[in-house]
């Protein structure tokens, strides 16, 4: 494995340490504050809306900029406004302005994460793409799981100041990253309407669109899972062990795709995961929906190396305008599917398992008719 790609993962493994103790204690007290699955729509909804309103055009300045230089901003104003937001639920009881402030710091995250994906998915071996997958993969999520493991106790002692912990360890990662080349720079060679016809080639817009429907469906459940566990009168216990569940399953799904060398089996095996997430959730057992976000995990995993050759048939130098555009389209559905399932969830909760299976069920007849996505791995 080249420098690159180590100092990525080891930087990952810090990044999703620190970063995960923040999102868990936002995601929780934020929801404690308001006491409403409507008014935690924008909360959950806070990653699609983010990505729907910055994703293509922070692609193209990602493409045509410096990255590093992006990257420095974003990622510094994001690693702050936890501190805020606290503030405003715990100290001035102004829980709005906090919601607020959580938007804004989704959003800028976002842009933190289009601006190096890129670079990882640019630098990925084509022989080894599987087996470096894996271990950026492994890092990643043993970090993050350890994280929720210990988040319970550091929230019992600190509540919501747990985020500052986490601040720290996250800007350890996130300096490690400046010691890379980012890319970027296309200058005047970065034009918006080519990363458009880029996008619109036959493999690479039937990927990201199914993908886009199948994460729209989806993020009903792992977005909702703060609110989930809290409206089936769960604990933090339970709420845990949905976090834990969608996290092992990042570090079960890569491992299990470096086992299949059929394309066919893979989804078919990812396309079942997908059905049980709802299934389960149809159980409104709020023990089981760590299930549930693990089926999520698994089956995403698992086409994962799909979804990254496609996008690597796009040009280098518009990479991240391509996928700021398949980011762009895919927040449109979470948005959509999201605000329906936070307004089902205060009124019919069963409805939401229906539509998760329809839209699956739709997706994979979709693949039955295309055969774009039967590609090598």
């Amino acid at each position: 494995m080249d420098r690159f790609n180590k100092i990525f993962i080891i930087n990952n493994g810090f990044s999703a340490f620190g970063l995960n103790l923040i999102d868990m204690t936002l995601l929780w007290i934020l929801y404690l504050a308001l006491k409403n699955p409507i008014l935690y729509i924008p909360v959950a909804s806070a990653k699609p809306i983010g990505t729907l309103l910055l994703s293509s055009f922070t692609g193209y300045i990602a493409d045509k900029y410096d990255r590093k230089k992006l990257f420095a901003i974003t990622g510094t104003i994001h690693r702050i406004l936890p501190i805020f937001i606290v503030y405003f639920v715990i100290i001035s009881f102004n829980p709005i302005l906090a919601v607020i402030l959580y938007v804004v710091r989704t959003g800028l995250t976002i842009v933190t994460t289009n601006t190096i994906t890129p670079s990882f998915i640019q630098n990925l071996p084509e022989d080894k793409m599987k087996k470096v997958m894996f271990y950026n993969r492994a890092v990643k999520e043993s970090s993050t799981i350890l994280s929720i493991v210990i988040w319970p106790l550091f929230y019992a002692f600190y509540s919501g100041w747990t985020v500052i912990p986490g601040i720290i360890l996250a800007t350890i990662g996130f300096a490690l990253i400046f010691t890379l080349p980012l890319g970027g720079k296309g200058g005047k060679k970065v034009k918006f309407r080519e990363a458009l016809k880029e996008y619109r080639r036959k493999e690479i817009f039937f990927i990201s669109m199914t993908t886009a429907v199948s994460q729209g469906a989806l993020g009903m459940v792992y977005l909702y899972s703060a609110a989930i566990i809290q409206i089936l009168h769960g604990n933090t216990i339970q709420y845990t062990l949905a976090q834990l569940g969608f996290y092992l399953s990042w570090l079960i799904g890569p491992w299990m795709m470096t086992k299949f060398n059929n394309v066919t089996k893979l989804f078919v095996t990812s396309f079942a995961m997908y059905f049980l997430v709802f299934i389960v959730l149809a159980l409104k057992n709020p023990w089981l929906i760590g299930l549930s976000t693990g089926s999520v995990g698994i089956g995403d995993s698992l086409t994962e190396i799909i979804w990254i050759k496609a996008m690597r048939m796009a040009r280098q130098e518009l990479m991240a305008s391509v996928l700021g555009i398949d980011e762009f389209i895919t927040a449109g559905f979470r948005l959509g599917y999201g605000s329906i399932a936070g307004t089902l969830y205060a009124t019919d909760f069963f409805a939401v398992p229906i539509i998760g299976v329809i839209t699956i069920a739709g997706v994979a007849l979709a693949y039955t008719k295309n055969d774009v996505w039967k590609m090598k791995i």
